[in-house]
């Protein structure tokens, strides 16, 4: 077949999966345009006296599926790398300008968006069109507007919230070797200097607050995700037995989440044994597990641009040491006590009170008091997703906040945590991950079963 036949092959194979409703490389679950067109209509109600440019993220350099950033996928359902989208808010207008593929790309990486017939129609945009084309459509956009809404902030990632990625962005600012400039920031002053009479105005504030409340459409997603880590994290725990490595019990989880269909970890697994407990985001998973020791995993799935977060903290030998048990009961308390405690109106302050009579009643109000009350945060598109964790925030229905009691002893090297992704209701909450066993007896059980 010659270069030009498998181009065309692929070519028909793409816009097939585009008419059947697909997304444009991830056939998970079923793509609803009307959605996405609904998101944009309500950020349109907001930004009406100005124009809206939304970044999509460059493409990955390290060995991993392209994810897109969340703001620019929760606009648009989009994949393409380093896009732009253009939002006009006097005609409610919505474009997208993409990169054309150069011939090798096409033969190496398949077709891109500009190569998709209709794509502005099955996404519901009004137009898609190359990048040559931005600048004048920009400035005829511009034209009597008086506000330019754009990311004043660092786009968030799925494994980073924004906050974290002022944290990266500073690191690489730190090297002296270094005359960094963040590439949203470089996008932002060229607009400003396009369109310099424009007030500018952070758009991602915007995009926060729509993202914080999940609809019917993104809670199907999360709970599809949350089912998903709740299997791989309960085969990971099966059978665990001493002398193992953590990247065995890593290798479990990522098998089940692998053959459910997720799209990828929703950040790098947490397998943390014996001492390696005490560092919350340890990633080299390589240690091998002893007699005695609690083995403490934190995971999560991406499913279709949604993430979920488990952590199950287990006995290596199959049962606690009454020290360990203790530690235990104590974050499986205040976990039910959180959950119980969930509904719309409750605010964080409350949730930590619950959680803080449940440490003091077990004489480990101390250790929660040193790690600053905390009980958890929301998770969403990314996980750690949009919406402040401060006391007075009050839940919502159709929020998502993960549960997570913790309790450590740095001087003895052992920390324990639970962890839990759960859905505000109407009236209550609904746990998501709980199908992944928490309480003593569920636990001894299920890790002395064989893999």
């Amino acid at each position: 077949m010659s270069r030009a036949q498998k181009y065309s092959t692929r070519l028909l194979l793409f816009v097939a999966l585009l008419t059947a409703g697909a997304q444009t490389l991830s056939a998970q679950a079923a793509f609803d345009k009307s959605e996405f067109a609904a998101r944009r209509a309500k950020l349109f109600e907001r930004t009406a006296d100005g124009v809206a440019v939304v970044l999509a993220a460059d493409s990955h350099v390290q060995p991993v599926k392209f994810r897109q950033s969340p703001d620019f996928y929760y606009l648009t359902g989009i994949e393409e790398p380093g896009a732009i989208l253009l939002l006009v808010g006097k005609t409610r207008e919505s474009f997208v300008f993409a990169r054309p593929r150069e011939p090798w790309e096409l033969s190496v990486e398949g077709p891109g968006l500009l190569d998709v017939p209709k794509a502005s129609e099955g996404y519901g945009l009004t137009g898609v069109a190359p990048f040559a084309e931005f600048a004048k459509s920009f400035n005829a956009a511009a034209a009597g507007a008086k506000t330019l809404y754009v990311p004043l902030s660092p786009p968030d990632a799925l494994q980073m919230a924004r906050v974290e990625m002022s944290l990266m962005e500073r690191r690489f600012t730190s090297n002296p070797l270094y005359n960094y400039t963040p590439t949203f920031v470089q996008a932002v002053a060229r607009l400003k200097e396009m369109q310099p009479t424009l007030t500018p105005a952070d758009v991602n504030r915007l995009i926060d607050d729509l993202r914080f409340v999940k609809t019917p459409y993104e809670q199907e997603r999360v709970r599809r995700s949350a089912a998903i880590a709740a299997e791989a994290m309960s085969a990971a725990m099966r059978g665990t037995r001493p002398g193992e490595y953590e990247y065995e019990v890593e290798a479990a989880a990522r098998f089940v989440q692998t053959r459910r269909g997720a799209r990828g970890d929703a950040f790098t697994p947490i397998v943390a044994s014996g001492p390696n407990t005490i560092t919350w985001h340890y990633e080299r998973n390589d240690r091998r597990m002893q007699a005695g020791e609690v083995v403490l995993m934190d995971y999560g799935a991406d499913f279709d641009y949604y993430a979920s977060d488990i952590t199950r903290t287990w006995p290596v030998s199959g049962t606690f040491t009454p020290e360990q048990e203790k530690m235990y009961r104590c974050i499986l308390e205040a976990r039910a006590g959180i959950i119980a405690a969930m509904k719309p109106g409750v605010t964080i302050g409350h949730l930590q009170d619950v959680a803080e009579e449940v440490y003091k009643k077990h004489g480990f109000r101390q250790q929660f008091m040193e790690l600053g009350r905390y009980v958890g945060h929301f998770v969403g598109m990314s996980v750690h997703d949009v919406g402040s964790t401060m006391p007075g925030v009050a839940l919502r229905p159709g929020v998502v906040f993960n549960v997570e009691p913790l309790i450590e002893f740095r001087a003895k090297q052992i920390h324990m945590r639970l962890e839990d992704t759960v859905l505000v209701t109407e009236t209550g909450a609904e746990n998501l991950t709980a199908a992944a066993p928490a309480e003593v007896e569920a636990v001894y059980a299920l890790v002395k079963q064989k893999q």
